[in-house]
């Protein structure tokens, strides 16, 4: 699973596409969600607005989970 953070003044059109292609979990009062890799992916292949950040555990993206 990948945390994201979803612009607000994009949060409408992202949210959409999410919600479309799978679970989405919110982990923070900010936009802030927990997708999976193939949504992601998704997100990408549309020219979607959206960051990668930190897992509340904070490691960062590509850290190996121990």
């Amino acid at each position: 699973m990948t945390t994201i953070r979803i612009p607000p003044e994009h949060w409408d059109r992202v949210w959409h596409a999410l919600v479309a292609a799978g679970p989405v979990s919110r982990i923070s009062q900010e936009p802030i969600y927990l997708v999976s890799e193939k949504q992601v992916q998704m997100l990408r292949r549309k020219k979607l607005p959206f960051e990668v950040v930190a897992s509340p555990n904070g490691q960062t993206p590509g850290e190996p989970h121990a």
